[in-house]
């Protein structure tokens, strides 16, 4: 008898273990999400707070040609750092590029405007002529065409990885401004009424 009554809570035991066991098992997934979300949202922040600081630096030196600068990037684990560059109009024979840099992480979903007040390639001043947009997944950093009066101005940025790059910073060069009259300038889809003078200032961004 003893012994039926011991097998009895043995086998409960097992049973209690077992679905302990599978209650447990189904919880980590969950919590592990949980902790990817929470680690992905400190790295946003520190991949949105990079790409502010290079906007403002960027900015800062425009009235400064041939300024040079290094920003460290910061280490990204759960996301990563991308770019996408296409003409986005012509200045005599010289092409206007739009570089846009990108953090995606599929682990965020960010929907708002982070730098600027709106979503637009051509505004009004005093917008800044580069922005920071979320959506979904990802933040980009994007140069715009911005009027000032009659005259617009834009940045054309180009972007490169540095043989051996290792992703540890971005350099970034600004160059002289040209001045166009806005006849010499064509930018498809851009409404340029009111506007004689175009000033182009090209960037060039490098990984390091």
């Amino acid at each position: 008898m003893t012994r039926r009554l011991r097998g009895a809570a043995s086998l409960e035991l097992l049973v209690i273990t077992s679905f302990a066991l599978v209650a447990i098992f189904a919880v980590v997934p969950v919590v592990l999400q949980q902790i990817y979300q929470y680690q992905a949202l400190a790295e946003a922040r520190a991949g949105l707070a990079f790409l502010n600081a290079l906007a403002d630096s960027v900015e800062s030196d425009m009235g400064a040609a041939y300024a040079q600068k290094v920003l460290n990037l910061p280490t990204f684990r759960l996301g990563g750092l991308d770019f996408s560059t296409q003409v986005v109009g012509r200045c005599g024979d010289d092409p206007v590029y739009n570089t846009t840099l990108i953090y995606k992480s599929q682990y965020l979903s960010l929907f708002g405007q982070f730098r600027g007040t709106r979503w637009a390639p051509l505004v009004e001043a005093p917008e800044p002529l580069l922005a920071i947009y979320g959506w979904g997944t990802s933040a980009s950093l994007v140069p715009r065409l911005v009027k000032y009066g009659s005259v617009v101005v834009v940045l054309s940025v180009t972007y490169r990885a540095a043989p051996g790059a290792t992703g540890v910073g971005i350099y970034y060069e600004v160059r002289a401004p040209v001045t166009y009259d806005v006849s010499q300038c064509t930018f498809p889809g851009l409404d340029l009424t009111g506007v004689e003078t175009v000033v182009v200032i090209p960037v060039g961004l490098e990984l390091r």
